[in-house]
């Protein structure tokens, strides 16, 4: 496990923290964090406006060449968090994502609702 990994684990987590806090000013009520089901994880599973949503979260360390966070979102991805969500109990109603860009200018956050 080199530096690399353990840097992006402490973004990650990082990211999980701010979208955390983003979501509840927002009025979510959060119902886990980094939930497992098998094998799999899911960052947060919230309740807002009466639907349980898993939630992942996509963090970066801005660049000059970055890329918006939300495109590490992929499509697998996607399938993968929905087939979590129908394993969660209660089963969640939506997939969204949040993507965190961390910058020298200061936090960026974005929410996309129904993402997968």
């Amino acid at each position: 496990m080199g530096m690399g990994h353990v840097h992006r684990h402490q973004v990650g987590r990082y990211g999980e923290s701010i979208a955390h806090d983003f979501l509840v000013r927002r009025g979510a009520h959060i119902l886990g964090r980094n939930v497992r089901i098998g094998r799999g994880e899911i960052d947060l599973v919230i309740r807002h406006d009466g639907e349980v949503i898993a939630v992942e979260v996509k963090t970066i360390v801005e660049t000059p060449w970055s890329i918006d966070p939300l495109d590490h979102f992929t499509t697998a991805k996607a399938a993968q968090v929905a087939r979590l969500g129908r394993a969660h109990d209660p089963p969640v109603t939506r997939i969204d994502a949040v993507g965190v860009a961390l910058s020298e200018r200061g936090v960026a956050v974005r929410w996309l609702v129904g993402a997968a």
